[in-house]
């Protein structure tokens, strides 16, 4: 089974918690408050030999990663915690693990950022939400990676995107027809 090397979906965090982008929201924030440091956080515990500890921490983290649609930290956490269970000892890709986490926090605060952050940053998407950023970008990765992609999927990644009817329509006929070249032409437009 292919490991995902998404960093953020969307779609499934707001299918864990039934929709309710606030709670989301809320939850991605709390998880760059309480993970940022894990990966020195894991160091520290190993070096002091409190394996159990350290296989907990990470053990959560996986959890928590899994269900909140952090599928890149998810899949990097698993060879960690086998290492500190198995082996009780850090592996020797732990670097790949602590990018990872720190490119997913990073993600995460981007995603999460207040509007006016937010229009600071990246005046060329100013005007849209971080959701709808994070919607176009998954999209635009099902399209060009030629992936099916439902009627569902489609309706719910165009509603938090936003386009106005002509270009929905315009998009959702070239998926139908699998055009995703002018499906792609079509979501890049202005």
């Amino acid at each position: 089974m292919e490991q995902s090397t998404t960093v953020i979906d969307i779609d499934f965090g707001m299918s864990q918690l039934s929709g309710n982008e606030k709670l989301l929201f809320t939850l991605l924030g709390k998880f760059t408050d309480e993970y940022q440091s894990t990966d020195t956080e894991l160091q520290a515990l190993v070096e002091k030999g409190e394996f159990d500890e350290a296989y907990s921490l990470v053990h959560t983290l996986k959890g928590v990663t899994g269900n909140l649609g952090l599928f890149a930290l998810h899949n990097a956490s698993k060879p960690v915690e086998s290492s500190i269970r198995n082996d009780k000892r850090i592996p020797d890709d732990f670097a790949q693990f602590a990018n990872c986490l720190h490119e997913t926090i990073t993600a995460v605060k981007a995603l999460t950022a207040a509007p006016s952050e937010q229009a600071s940053t990246e005046s060329n998407t100013e005007n849209e939400s971080a959701a709808a950023q994070q919607a176009k970008k998954q999209l635009l990765a099902a399209l060009k990676a030629s992936e099916f992609i439902s009627k569902d999927r489609l309706d719910t990644w165009l509603d938090t995107i936003g386009f106005d009817n002509a270009k929905r329509t315009a998009i959702v006929d070239a998926v139908d027809e699998l055009d995703y070249e002018q499906a792609i032409e079509k979501l890049e437009s202005n």
